[in-house]
């Protein structure tokens, strides 16, 4: 296992505890027919613990870097992940957020193509790249799940594409913070976790810090959405849904 990650490893999760440690993994319906979610079986958990090595994480601890040996995937358990590129100009650019059950590690020739780090104190269960590639040539309900994620996160690059494209920073914010409510817990809750930095959500929606700011500033003066430290809440859901379909 690589050097950086033994100070926190906790090595193998125990076959008798699968159930409880080895996040579920929930992938949509591969074509969105309904809201229902599938879970992995217990059979695909523990077929998924026998491969996995626990680790915790503390908040800015980096998982790996773009262009390093791409020798594992890895599964959130327990909080939030950022994935980004680091530009020669030194901006980031910023892929995703990676919450409880995701997978991430993509890889092009052999090499992770973002740098990932811990946005929260998290939860991972890494998984060595090889042992995941048997798993799924042999397990044809772990392949289909695994098919099922990756149309998932297609479809967020996807939403992500219709959000930067607005020319409005009001606009994204409230896309954003919409996004992060479907993906995270109830879609029609009120109140929104916003654990990354402003300079994150920068990041993602290709926005200034400034930009940021003044968009929430914006947002709060006009009543839709009051910001909490480290969340968001709806204040006006009608104004708030008329906001986000406005693209």
């Amino acid at each position: 296992m690589s050097g950086r990650f033994r100070p926190h490893a906790l090595g193998r999760v125990p076959s008798a505890h699968a159930t409880q440690l080895l996040p579920m993994v929930l992938a949509s319906p591969l074509f969105e027919a309904g809201l229902e979610r599938r879970r992995l079986t217990p059979r695909e958990r523990q077929k998924l613990a026998n491969a996995a090595t626990r680790l915790q994480l503390p908040r800015g601890h980096i998982i790996y870097r773009g262009g390093e040996p791409a020798d594992s995937i890895f599964i959130v358990g327990r909080g939030v992940v950022i994935s980004y590129a680091e530009l020669a100009s030194g901006q980031r650019r910023v892929a995703g957020f990676r919450f409880h059950a995701d997978i991430f590690g993509l890889a092009e020739d052999g090499r992770y193509v973002n740098t990932t780090r811990a946005v929260t104190a998290v939860t991972v269960f890494r998984i060595p790249a090889d042992a995941f590639t048997a798993i799924l040539q042999y397990d044809a309900g772990l392949a289909f799940q695994f098919l099922c994620k990756v149309v998932d996160v297609t479809r967020q690059a996807q939403r992500k594409s219709i959000i930067v494209a607005r020319r409005d920073a009001v606009g994204r914010i409230a896309m954003f913070l919409d996004l992060l409510r479907q993906m995270t817990g109830d879609p029609r809750a009120s109140r929104i976790d916003l654990p990354m930095t402003r300079t994150d959500i920068g990041g993602f929606l290709n926005l200034t810090l400034e930009s940021v700011s003044r968009a929430c500033r914006r947002l709060a003066a006009d009543g839709i959405v009051e910001f909490e430290p480290r969340a968001a809440r709806i204040s006006n859901r009608r104004r708030f849904d008329a906001l986000v379909a406005n693209v």
